[in-house]
């Protein structure tokens, strides 16, 4: 796995297993650099024509942890800054080819969560197929 995976999979966490995660992540040698903050980010949006504008600002919570010299970074939408500092602990303990010992727990938890997010999405995608119009076969068109 991937730190870029590893921060999609976190982003899309539950509640509850963002907290197993965290749980998992305390046995790390972290250590917060950046401490969980929120702040704005300007939107930028390209229309059709691909003028850029600028719609709002968006909140996000932001954080950054050092493991072992290496340093990871996490921001997300929102202000939740328990979720940042997963991401920030997983961006560090992926990214920077930490030892297998530290990475095997995590990473079949993370392995764990990558079934359960695509059985969800290929449920809601079932959810959706049902609800398809073939407007080529109704009566009277």
């Amino acid at each position: 796995m991937i730190a870029s995976e590893a921060a999609v999979l976190v982003n899309a966490m539950d509640p509850e297993r963002l907290e197993r995660l965290l749980a998992l992540l305390a046995g790390l040698d972290l250590e917060i650099t950046l401490p969980p903050h929120a702040g704005l980010v300007l939107l930028t949006v390209r229309d059709s024509f691909g003028v850029a504008f600028h719609p709002g600002e968006a909140l996000t919570t932001e954080a950054q942890v050092s493991l072992h010299g290496c340093e990871g970074y996490g921001m997300v939408l929102g202000e939740e800054p328990r979720r940042a500092l997963a991401k920030a602990a997983v961006d560090a303990l992926f990214r920077c080819g930490q030892p297998e010992p530290s990475r095997a727990g995590i990473a079949a938890f993370l392995a764990e969560e990558t079934d359960r997010q695509a059985t969800r999405n290929n449920q809601d995608k079932a959810l959706i197929a049902a609800t398809r119009v073939n407007f080529d076969l109704m009566p009277g068109a």
